[in-house]
């Protein structure tokens, strides 16, 4: 008996399935990626490169304070909105956003383990050191090796109370703040740029099998990772927002005459110290006590 299967049957029964094409990307969503590739920009220099830029900011900037007189506007001003609320307070906006940023990315790349998070809060607690023991160090050397205008008066307090000038080393104690918290957001921020790698990491089939890892675990992160990730973001663009900031207001205090020239340098150099002795000497040689940024299990990011 002849075969009386439909032909068109056949052709569609042979036919290759197609792909389905991804979702359309709406404007919301459009608008979040830009404002994230723009951010990644900013925050995701290398550090190194960052370093030579800022010394070379704070010297070229400082020449140019010491030979010429620049017109003055509102934000040169001492007592502009953005010394006052960024600037003065740079090292608490810093501290907030990077403790959360900090604990919401550890928590998810260490399966949440709390101990470990605290390892990594850990980094943030010797920058805090720096910022308090530094400028508590520059108060005191300009009371050192500081003189009143009035030889009578012998302290700061009593010199500036009395309506005179006391004149000291006073190190910049903005050039300091300022490249403190740009360094050390630049070494936090890192990770991010896998931060979708390790979403892709977590969701993988054979996960648990593959990295010897406990089910409980990695449903865990996969959760806070899903809940977290919007947070994680906003913190992330924040932080590029105070970068821009910070890197602006650092130009601002070496091209106007707010210090001399050595007393800038000086503070840029200390600040570039204090980096490297917590990220490429105290961090590495820590012996697990306090964790390097990205550093998982997962493995998902590269470490230095």
């Amino acid at each position: 008996m002849a075969n009386n299967k439909n032909p068109q049957a056949k052709k569609s029964e042979r036919a290759p399935s197609k792909k389905s094409l991804p979702p359309p990307t709406n404007i919301s969503s459009f608008i979040v990626i830009l404002i994230l590739t723009l951010c990644k920009k900013v925050l995701l220099i290398d550090t190194a490169v960052k370093i030579g830029t800022y010394l070379l900011i704070v010297l070229v900037g400082s020449v140019i304070a010491d030979f010429s007189v620049l017109p003055k506007f509102y934000l040169a001003e001492k007592h502009n909105i953005l010394n006052r609320f960024f600037v003065r307070m740079g090292w608490g906006w810093t501290f907030i956003l990077l403790s959360m940023y900090i604990f919401m990315t550890s928590y998810v790349y260490t399966l949440g383990n709390l101990k470990n998070v605290l390892k990594h809060l850990c980094r943030l607690a010797v920058a805090t050191f720096w910022w308090y023991f530094i400028t508590s160090v520059f108060r005191r050397v300009e009371e050192i090796v500081g003189v009143c205008s009035e030889p009578t008066k012998g302290s700061k307090m009593s010199c500036v109370k009395s309506g005179k000038l006391w004149l000291g080393f006073d190190i910049s104690g903005h050039t300091f703040l300022l490249i403190h918290c740009l360094l050390t957001i630049s070494e936090e921020v890192r990770c991010f740029k896998d931060w979708k790698k390790l979403g892709q990491i977590l969701t993988e089939d054979n996960i648990v099998d593959k990295r010897n890892l406990k089910k409980s675990e990695v449903e865990n992160s996969i959760e806070a990772y899903n809940l977290l990730s919007p947070y994680v973001k906003a913190i992330f663009t924040s932080l590029a927002i105070c970068t821009v900031i910070f890197e602006f207001m650092l130009l601002i205090t070496t091209v106007y005459r707010f210090h001399t020239l050595s007393q800038k340098v000086t503070a840029a150099f200390i600040a570039v110290g204090c980096w490297f002795i917590s990220y490429r000497i105290l961090v590495p040689s820590s012996f697990d006590v306090i964790k390097k940024s990205g550093d998982s299990v997962l493995k998902f990011t590269k470490l230095d």
